[in-house]
């Protein structure tokens, strides 16, 4: 998969992690120079503010790099139902190795 297919299909695939929730509401936010993508949660707890990051990603050359994936539902398993092919995508908050 090229590298554009693969950001288009990536932004897609955050924007579902985006929106209303249970007391909060999640951004996406967007660094293109750097291609790093966050989705970034802000909740009232119990009358607290909480802010948290649940995701970060990144596209290196050709390949999405997941830095953070704090959700039930994993980005990998939805990059990968969307024809993302498993050498695209590197789980560094698994440990995997990160091309430098």
């Amino acid at each position: 998969m090229d590298a554009t297919t693969l950001k288009q299909i990536l932004l897609q695939e955050l924007q579902a992690y985006t929106g209303e929730g249970l007391n909060a509401f999640s951004y996406l936010t967007e660094n293109e120079a750097e291609q790093l993508y966050t989705v970034v949660d802000i909740a009232n707890i119990k009358g607290k503010r909480m802010v948290s990051t649940v995701l970060i990603t990144r596209i290196v050359g050709n390949q999405i790099v997941i830095e953070l994936d704090h959700n039930n539902k994993e980005l990998a398993d939805a990059l990968i139902a969307r024809g993302v092919t498993e050498n695209q995508i590197i789980r560094a908050y698994q440990g995997e190795a990160v091309p430098i």
